[in-house]
């Protein structure tokens, strides 16, 4: 940069608005700058939500509860009696488990005749027929996936939830599940009651069986060996004493009968020795016998006590509460579920409003801009809200003399002694030239507003609009009659140069309209520049220029030529980053003289101010 600016060197300031710690105030701002987004964002989600909602099946829930037993009581396997059992935690957990087995959810569908119960599952043209394997297995997966069995803590108590589309199936269901347990746990206790019975009738039986025959064979041994005879074995022994003795005597006298004697002793011998054994197997026929006899009475009494279990058998648990119809579905729960979908809406939106916000390479700050033109920033103005109901806007005019006391009004005060410092020597810049990247961005609104605080100052202001549109700084003061010049014209006769528009209503504000439709050729500018412009500097302490935009047309990169300082306006969250560094570099490149950046519109949050002049500006 050359000329009298040259003496000011910018030296880059970081950004406030891209702060990589997002602390409290860029969270505001980020909201502030992207509330509609945020806004649409929930909408969107609330009402795609309400969509999703009006769409879905009504699905009805029904809780039925049930108490497990602290005990219960089984036949042991060892002796065939009733013993209690504490019910322990893996007993419940078992419990659990068989409650979510596909064995248990077929018995409940058996009994609540969902087989065959074409309203609980269609049959469709491609689906399984009733009474077929594949019907009987997607009715028990669509059973297990309607209720879900489950417990709080170390209760024991079982709740049984249940769903399903019609609201008395869902009662059904959970009803149906606890009483299906309740008698599974009876038919589960009387089915080992009659098998232990059965056990012992058989092995009654049995005992009766092996007792008889040890019986019969003892009474026929007794008989073959006439066991029951007790005065046998005396008469026996008698009668061998007696032989013994006649064969002693026989020897001594040398007899001949010795011989029959002698096989008659052994024959009696034979017959003792009989006896004997057979008494002995006798004994041990008699001890068979009575263990036998006492192996079945302990069988009769165990068969007398258990027998009379099967009409006093307690169920495992007992229902305590039972399930209702529910009146209103369980799913979709739209009040609820729209009410979650306001915070989550609001989440996504900020996510999206924090990417964009990443993502967003536009102005919204003075130091933004400063980096992105790389010239100083000289002012932020804060953002006039419209007025009334019809959200019209304010003449700047108007507005500074309504609001002297505003943000807006100290600004552009503040704006004037900026620029007042800008040339090096001590004289203030007397021509100030007003431009922007593009329409729109208030080039216009600041280039009145400037004059007009000006003038409100005590100077004596031009305004050479040459931006001569409905959005001109003539037309945002009121001068809508003021003619639209050429160039041309006032070369030739400079006299209309030398006699300005009064502005109505502000003493020292003049204005000169330029046609907009006019080609500025460069020797015509130079020449307004050396014929006329001496002349209005010589009348007025201050002329400000209303260019078109630079990159729209070249009518600012020549017009720039006339002027000591020139502002580039941006506005904040509009103009883009790579825009106003175009802007600024192409009239650089043009030999214009850019003081530095004004960023119109902003957030008044952002801004310093009183409470008086920030209410003023909020208006």
């Amino acid at each position: 940069m050359t000329g009298p600016l040259a003496a000011r060197s910018f030296t880059p300031v970081p950004d406030p608005g891209r702060s990589d710690r997002l602390d409290g105030e860029h969270l505001a701002r980020l909201v502030s700058r992207n509330w509609r987004l945020i806004l649409a964002v929930v909408v969107a989600v609330v009402g795609a939500v309400a969509v999703f909602l009006t769409q879905q099946v009504p699905v009805y829930r029904a809780v039925a509860a049930m108490a497990l037993m602290n005990s219960e009581v089984r036949v042991s396997q060892v002796d065939t009696q009733l013993e209690s059992y504490e019910l322990t935690r893996a007993r419940v957990e078992t419990e659990l488990d068989r409650l979510r087995s596909r064995t248990f959810a077929s018995r409940v569908a058996d009994k609540l005749d969902l087989f065959k119960d074409t309203t609980y599952l269609p049959v469709g043209e491609k689906g399984p027929a009733v009474g077929t394997p594949e019907r009987r297995r997607a009715v028990v997966d669509k059973l297990l996936a309607s209720y879900m069995p489950r417990r709080t803590g170390e209760s024991l108590v079982i709740y049984i939830e249940a769903e399903a589309s019609a609201p008395e199936m869902a009662a059904r269901i959970a009803n149906g599940v606890v009483e299906a347990f309740i008698r599974q746990s009876v038919d589960d206790q009387r089915e080992t009651i009659e098998q232990s019975s059965k056990y012992l009738r058989g092995q009654i039986d049995l005992l009766g069986d092996q007792l008889t025959a040890s019986q019969a064979e003892m009474a026929t041994l007794i008989r073959e060996n006439v066991l029951d005879d007790e005065d046998l074995d005396e008469r026996l022994r008698r009668q061998r004493s007696h032989l013994v003795a006649v064969l002693e005597v026989s020897g001594q006298r040398g007899g001949s009968g010795s011989g029959n004697l002698r096989a008659e002793l052994d024959q009696i011998e034979a017959q003792l020795a009989d006896r004997t054994r057979s008494k002995m197997h006798l004994s041990r026929l008699e001890r068979s016998v009575d263990l036998l006899g006492q192996r079945l009475q302990t069988m009769v009494e165990r068969l007398g006590q258990i027998e009379p279990q099967l009409d006093q058998v307690q169920p495992d648990a007992r229902q305590v509460t039972i399930a209702e119809t529910p009146f209103e579905p369980s799913w979709p729960n739209i009040p609820t579920t729209l009410a979650l979908a306001v915070p989550g809406g609001l989440m996504l939106g900020f996510l999206i409003a924090l990417i964009k916000s990443g993502m967003d390479r536009q102005v919204w700050t003075g130091a933004q801009a400063g980096l992105a033109g790389r010239v100083p920033n000289l002012g932020q103005l804060p953002r006039i809200r419209p007025r009334g109901i019809l959200r019209r806007r304010h003449q700047p005019g108007w507005f500074l003399r309504r609001f002297p006391r505003a943000v807006f009004s100290e600004e552009l005060r503040a704006l004037l002694t900026i620029c007042g410092a800008l040339q090096a020597g001590g004289s203030p810049p007397q021509v100030i030239m007003i431009t922007s990247a593009r329409d729109g961005e208030g080039k216009s609104t600041l280039a009145a507003a400037m004059a007009t605080t000006a003038a409100q100052e005590g100077m004596r202001v031009l305004l050479l609009d040459f931006d001569g549109t409905a959005a001109g700084a003539g037309h945002l003061l009121g001068a809508r009659e003021a003619p639209l010049l050429r160039i041309d014209d006032v070369l030739a006769d400079q006299a209309l140069a030398a006699s300005p528009v009064p502005v109505p209503d502000q003493p020292g504000l003049a204005l000169l309209r330029f046609d907009p439709r006019a080609r500025l050729a460069s020797a015509r500018v130079a020449a307004f520049g050396s014929d006329v412009l001496p002349g209005l500097r010589a009348q007025h302490d201050l002329i400000i220029l209303d260019t078109p935009a630079a990159l729209g047309a070249s009518d600012a990169a020549r017009l720039g030529a006339l002027a000591d300082a020139t502002l580039v306006v941006a506005r904040a969250g509009r103009t883009p980053e790579h825009e106003l560094r175009q802007c600024v570099a192409r009239l650089q490149d043009s030999g214009v003289q850019v003081a530095g950046t004004i960023v119109n519109d902003m957030d008044l949050r952002l801004l310093q101010g009183g409470g008086r002049g920030r209410r003023h500006a909020a208006r």
